[in-house]
């Protein structure tokens, strides 16, 4: 039942406060979408072989700008629901070096995630080749939710970035440990409703295209901030001992 509370409380944790949830990644997802948009145009250009050195490099400028906008909300979120940093205004807090140190941290974890998918990814393309179906998706189901495990057990070192309060990858694990009944839980919980929303989604945009796309854009905001909220909730339960009943 864990699994669940952790979701159920991170949904509660959005609806709760709405209001400053859109003070804090209104202004910045919409700057996001506008250099996500420069990017596509830059993108076209280079297909078309107009592109040069100083395009490319701006694409790649623009791509960082773009993950650190939104990291700016990330942070702001982790540290309202863990500091009570309330946002005044349209603005939330600009904290350059927790933003930063989310950034790498998120790169680290990125690394972690690519070494343990490498042997893994080698042994289950040797498996397929060699015309092993159902041995690859016996290797494979399980191996993947190790990692996905073991990624979720390192989650609190983001929102512990953002607080200025680092965790070292150990501190983690042991913070963790025992909990990955409760990880396992959790990511069916959030593919199940995910797969309810885009299904329910498609059927809407089937009988009103419109108000099918204003609703999964709708949906789509809003578990994006539960996701986030995940992470603050993991980092809360498990790190802090706080109750999400």
């Amino acid at each position: 039942m864990e699994g669940w509370n952790i979701f159920a409380h991170s949904v509660r944790m959005v609806a709760r406060n709405w209001k400053e949830a859109l003070k804090i990644f209104l202004v910045p997802g919409l700057l996001a979408g506008v250099v996500i948009v420069v990017l596509i145009g830059l993108i076209e250009v280079g297909d078309q072989g107009d592109v040069g050195a100083g395009s490319f490099f701006l694409a790649v400028i623009g791509l960082l700008a773009a993950f650190l906008i939104m990291f700016w909300s990330v942070v702001s979120w982790h540290r309202f629901v863990l500091l009570e940093e309330y946002p005044t205004g349209w603005l939330p807090p600009f904290h350059f070096d927790r933003i930063l140190s989310y950034f790498g941290h998120g790169l680290l974890l990125g690394l972690v995630a690519g070494a343990l998918m490498l042997p893994i990814a080698l042994i289950i393309t040797a498996l397929a080749s060699a015309g092993l179906g159902v041995l690859t998706i016996v290797v494979a189901v399980p191996a993947y939710i190790f990692v996905a495990v073991i990624m979720y057990r390192l989650i609190p070192i983001l929102p512990a970035a953002a607080i200025g309060k680092p965790l070292k990858f150990r501190d983690s694990l042991n913070a963790t440990k025992g909990a990955a009944g409760s990880i396992i839980a959790l990511i069916i919980v959030l593919f199940v409703v995910n797969f309810l929303v885009q299904m329910a989604a498609g059927l809407l945009s089937a009988l009103a295209p419109l108000l099918g796309a204003i609703a999964l854009l709708g949906a789509t905001v809003f578990l994006s901030m539960v996701n986030v909220s995940v992470l603050t909730s993991f980092y809360g339960l498990y790190v802090e001992g706080r109750d999400i009943d």
